[in-house]
């Protein structure tokens, strides 16, 4: 596999972003054509071994973006993942959602994104979340801040604290979580999917997003690892909820510790505090 090495590395990741486009533009149409189309929704077995919902547009993406990068990286993605694990401890790979929130882009709702990331050794370092039926386009790439639709990015810190946390509306009709969200001095925004809570952070609807563990869910890689740069490029910190780095090899990035975004480095401490005892439920 030739990985993109005939150019330093900053203009290899001018390589990813610039591909990352061509895949974003490409996703509009191919969103499109789906709209226009017979709106088909079919049945999976997603990482858990449970039922779940994908569409045409979902393997269609994927399908661009590994036909882009074929010979030039391998990707990693949730609609071609076999339980085969080797593509993660590549020192350079892609790694992709093609729609996070499926089952919301086909109810005709908004809160849905492409998610893009390319790691190298381990780490995240280009990222690109994409939500536009909001006409958002986050992008980072390592040491360079974060984009929005390509203007530099607003300091998030200066936004007023909302004390407010994204969370799944699973989770919050759950009492435990619930109650844990309360006696963190949080009121609960309910906001599905992972990237879509990581944009509402990004733009300063919430302070925070959080996931609990539950039997049965996940947070896989292709879910959070643009996000985890993102965040870290705003300042803030993406982790486990037992304050661990997600994972980003090998079997462990099907995550199933849940996980706390914050805005901030101090709130991320105080609040893993508060919330970090729900990996124990």
């Amino acid at each position: 596999m030739k990985n993109l090495e005939l150019e330093p590395k900053a203009g290899a990741y001018r390589q990813i972003e610039s591909k990352f486009c061509e895949i974003n533009l490409q996703a509009l149409e191919i969103v499109k054509m789906w709209r226009d189309g017979d709106h088909r929704i079919n049945s999976k077995i997603n990482a858990n071994g449970k039922q779940d919902v994908v569409t045409d547009a979902d393997n269609a993406i994927q399908d661009f973006t590994t036909r882009l990068f074929d010979g030039l990286l391998p990707v990693f993605g949730e609609e071609s993942f076999k339980n085969d694990f080797s593509i993660t401890y590549e020192p350079l790979y892609v790694v992709i959602d093609p729609i996070d929130g499926t089952r919301e882009f086909a109810r005709g709702e908004d809160n849905w994104s492409i998610s893009l990331c390319a790691v190298e050794n381990g780490k995240p370092v280009v990222a690109s979340l994409f939500m536009p039926d909001k006409n958002e386009l986050y992008t980072a790439t390592v040491g360079s801040g974060v984009y929005l639709n390509g203007i530099p990015f607003r300091n998030p810190h200066e936004l007023p604290e909302t004390n407010k946390t994204a969370i799944s509306p699973r989770q919050a009709v759950n009492p435990e979580f619930s109650q844990l969200i309360l006696d963190s001095g949080l009121s609960a925004v309910c906001i599905p999917a992972l990237t879509p809570k990581i944009c509402a952070l990004l733009r300063g609807d919430v302070d925070s997003s959080v996931y609990f563990p539950q039997l049965g869910q996940s947070a896989s890689l292709w879910d959070y690892a643009a996000s985890v740069l993102l965040v870290q490029e705003i300042g803030g910190r993406m982790t486990s909820l037992c304050g661990n780095d997600l994972p980003f090899s090998g079997s462990d990035i099907i995550h199933k510790r849940g996980w706390l975004a914050t805005r901030s480095n101090d709130s991320h401490s105080r609040l893993l505090t508060c919330l970090g005892n729900s990996g124990q439920l």
